[in-house]
């Protein structure tokens, strides 16, 4: 969580509404450092991130202050699951991007385990589809992780109260993607399997669809990307998040 500027002078993003499990609020954008008084009982706090520098960042930010305290960590998805279940924290926060995890799929299951926690996911610009998949999955906000401390600290607290909160970049391209094509899920199924250079029949195999589903597929999806070829497609895949790099 290093002190790294991230777009303070950018001009305030459209609001945009998410369909997700989490009761629908306003987007908050970070604006001071200033934060309320402490709670008369601390909020706690666990922090899933596969990497240790970033665990140890979380944990010196949450016990500095008097409002919350820190109760666990974990790397990897099975510990998350035995740390929340273990310590029923209010406020989560979760690396979107946890190497050979799906950060959607890993929040859901963590919303499962402790169904009154609130989730904040922490990422870097990882292209707009794919925080809003970490939103309609029921994210409480997202969270970049160059953010300054204290605004880390103010989305943890945001959240606890029951309010989103959105860092000026995950804003600004979930404004952007508000203006793209949208992909379907079965076009976002096979762009993300088109991405790993699969061919169509080994896509349909995969998908248990017909080949000519899966070219038919394709080319809707070329058309809505504005790209001309499959190449071209895979790139603008990993850049806005409908596939990552293994």
């Amino acid at each position: 969580m290093g002190n790294v500027w991230h777009g303070a002078g950018e001009k305030p993003a459209r609001r945009q509404r998410l369909r997700t499990s989490a009761p629908r609020t306003a987007v908050r954008r970070f604006a001071s450092g200033r934060v309320g008084s402490a709670s008369v009982k601390p909020l706690g706090v666990v922090v899933i991130d596969d990497q240790p520098f970033a665990r140890m960042g979380v944990k010196v930010m949450v016990d500095s202050q008097r409002d919350m305290k820190f109760l666990a960590e974990a790397e990897d998805l099975a510990g998350a699951l035995a740390a929340v279940a273990r310590t029923r924290p209010d406020v989560v926060l979760v690396d979107a991007t946890l190497a050979g995890a799906n950060g959607a799929a890993m929040l859901r299951s963590v919303l499962r385990s402790v169904p009154g926690a609130r989730v904040l996911a922490l990422g870097l610009r990882d292209g707009d589809e794919g925080i809003f998949q970490m939103l309609e999955a029921g994210a409480a906000g997202y969270v970049l992780k160059t953010a300054r401390p204290r605004e880390v600290l103010l989305a943890i607290r945001e959240a606890n109260a029951g309010r989103r909160y959105l860092s000026a970049g995950a804003e600004a391209q979930l404004e952007r993607r508000g203006r793209s094509p949208v992909l379907t899920g079965r076009q976002r199924d096979v762009l993300a399997l088109l991405a790993e250079g699969r061919t169509n029949a080994t896509i349909a195999a995969v998908l248990e669809i017909a080949p000519g589903t899966v070219k038919l597929h394709v080319k809707s999806i070329l058309a809505k990307l504005g790209v001309e070829d499959r190449a071209e497609a895979a790139v603008v895949a990993l850049r806005r998040g409908f596939a990552r790099l293994s």
